[in-house]
């Protein structure tokens, strides 16, 4: 294939980022398999889709870019034949009085695009996304779609359908797909909720992103008894039951991955909300610098991980991500010379070759019951999901003494009120300073949108935050349709790690124990929350407003 020769000799040439011998083979084996040579780099994964396409759209004098959900234009996109552009794996993208800039990832197919022109007739220009990208637009817009064309016919057909469903809840074809596609919406914008919330005049349904609800859109009041019974249907909750709220689960394949949504449902005065929780329980990292950790807090992670016992406990509100830390620490440690025993209420994350028991309150499976049984089980290490009271607190610290490595989670405002939290609850002192070996306290702050944070010179007010003696330039949040006008995308987590080491043992055993004492100590020897929000905020990763935020927040903590 003369195009694979072309582009081998660009890259030995030019890019440099594989050896010669190594594109050499892959061209002879693209040729040999019938594959283009960039579709066998990507195969073989000699370079991520990502830099072997910028390489291509370089090679053809294309533009690269990305596209976020947020900046498609469906009423561009509906002028054309959606099985066309499903075929030509192409997305029109933005359009001008002259023109219309298509997305595409297979730069084959363009002659055969130009063949759209029977639509629109205008000029056509093209930009390079990888093909993941390209799939995940295409199956958004198609379910996105459907969503519409659902909600349009309700709305058309309103008085016919008022009648029926007050009556007798109707669950047709159309209200599948709409459940369905809300869920699949919500994976593709990287939703952590849905919230399906009724009101006098419309339902509101909101999505949960990087920590933000936003509104996605609303249905007629009549359609909701129906969304409600196959929400309740699928999560196998009791449809009759309208008075107590509910708790259920719904497991669903979306693309190569597999979700659990929770489903919980609370009456409300115009009727019951709906709030879904969507776990990735296919995501399978054990990188501690992907969660936030920086090298050094990595290193000094990972030693405290391969102690032979003790205990590390997390600490943090709802929803700062302890689950996905405890599951990363599992993932370094799963081998299979080590047995590992989790007790969880929910198994939020299934590990192969780790054994995961979730609880059962209604069959007397419960935290402490549970790990009695599993001390039995020959574990070499025991994560708990939640140390909730004290039984669970004194078995799981009497374990940490007894040759156990224990990791958990336990509720607290920052790492040092970890140990007044365990004496609180009835644990020795002498116990909590033998078994403790760290705690860990998280929170997550927004990452600034990478293609539209901007520099700027730190004011006078940014310096006394910050602590600074001299102006740095830091950056701020500006919005493009790439982080749907936010400013920022994604989030990360700021830590603070409390080493139990022999001088805070020496303090926790102190008769006189305050934590005062232990506070006092940690302030000059432990890197706190916001001394680490500060290195993101010098290092363009988020912003002030995302430190002043945590400030206050542990402020009011503190006077709470």
């Amino acid at each position: 294939m003369l195009f694979n020769e072309l582009f081998s000799r660009y890259l030995i040439n030019n890019e440099k980022k594989i050896k010669p011998e190594i594109i050499n083979e892959l061209t002879n084996k693209a040729s040999q398999n019938g594959r283009t040579l960039y579709e066998e780099i990507i195969r073989n994964k000699t370079l991520t889709e990502e830099a072997i396409y910028i390489d291509l759209a370089n090679f053809l004098n294309i533009k690269y870019t990305t596209c976020q959900l947020t900046e498609l234009n469906l009423d561009l996109i509906n002028k054309f034949k959606r099985e066309k552009l499903i075929e030509y794996e192409c997305i029109p993208f933005k359009e001008t009085d002259k023109e219309i800039e298509f997305l595409i990832s297979n730069p084959f197919r363009i002659e055969e695009i130009k063949e759209l022109q029977y639509y629109v007739a205008k000029k056509y220009t093209y930009s390079l996304i990888v093909p993941s990208q390209m799939q995940n637009i295409l199956d958004y817009i198609d379910n996105k779609i459907q969503q519409n064309q659902v909600l349009n016919d309700f709305t058309t057909n309103k008085a016919d359908i008022t009648e029926q469903t007050t009556k007798d809840v109707t669950i047709d074809a159309p209200v599948i797909k709409l459940c369905d596609s809300l869920l699949k919406e919500a994976v593709s914008r990287g939703a952590s909720d849905i919230h399906i919330e009724p009101f006098n005049e419309d339902v509101r349904i909101r999505y949960r992103i990087d920590g933000k609800l936003n509104t996605i859109d609303t249905m007629p009041t009549n359609m909701y008894p129906a969304v409600l019974a196959r929400f309740k249907i699928m999560s196998d909750l009791n449809i009759a039951e309208r008075r107590v709220p509910q708790d259920g689960k719904i497991n669903m394949e979306i693309g190569d991955l597999k979700y659990d949504f929770r489903v919980s449902t609370l009456p409300t005065l115009y009727g019951e909300k709906i709030v879904i929780r969507i776990y990735n329980i296919s995501y399978s990292s054990s990188n501690l610098s992907a969660l936030g950790f920086n090298s050094e807090e990595e290193i000094l992670i990972k030693d405290m991980i391969q102690r032979p016992h003790g205990i590390i406990l997390l600490t943090g509100p709802t929803g700062s991500g302890k689950s996905t830390t405890l599951y990363a620490f599992l993932r370094n440690l799963n081998n299979e010379d080590t047995n590992i025993i989790t007790v969880e209420d929910p198994v939020e994350n299934e590990i192969v070759g780790v054994n995961q028991v979730q609880v059962n309150p209604k069959a007397n499976l419960t935290f402490a019951t549970a790990l009695r049984s599993i001390l039995r089980q020959d574990p070499n290490i025991i994560m708990i999901g939640e140390i909730r009271d004290e039984e669970t607190a004194d078995i799981a610290t009497r374990a940490a003494i007894t040759g156990h490595l224990v990791l958990s989670s336990i509720h607290t405002n920052d790492a040092a009120g970890v140990v007044t939290r365990l004496i609180n609850m009835g644990i020795p002192r002498y116990l909590v300073a033998d078994s403790l070996l760290a705690a860990i306290s998280q929170r997550l702050v927004r990452k600034l949108c990478p293609k539209c944070k901007k520099k700027h010179l730190t004011t006078k007010e940014e310096m006394e935050m910050l602590n600074l003696k001299e102006a740095r330039m830091i950056y701020e949040a500006d919005g493009c349709p790439y982080c749907n006008h936010t400013g920022y995308y994604g989030r990360t987590a700021v830590f603070e790690i409390m080493v139990v080491d022999e001088k805070v043992r020496d303090i926790v055993m102190n008769p006189n124990f305050t934590s005062d004492m232990l506070n006092e100590y940690l302030e000059k020897n432990m890197r706190s929350l916001l001394e680490n929000a500060k290195t993101r905020v010098l290092a363009g990763e988020t912003s002030i407003e995302e430190y002043e935020k945590l400030e206050e927040v542990i402020e009011i903590k503190e006077r709470v």
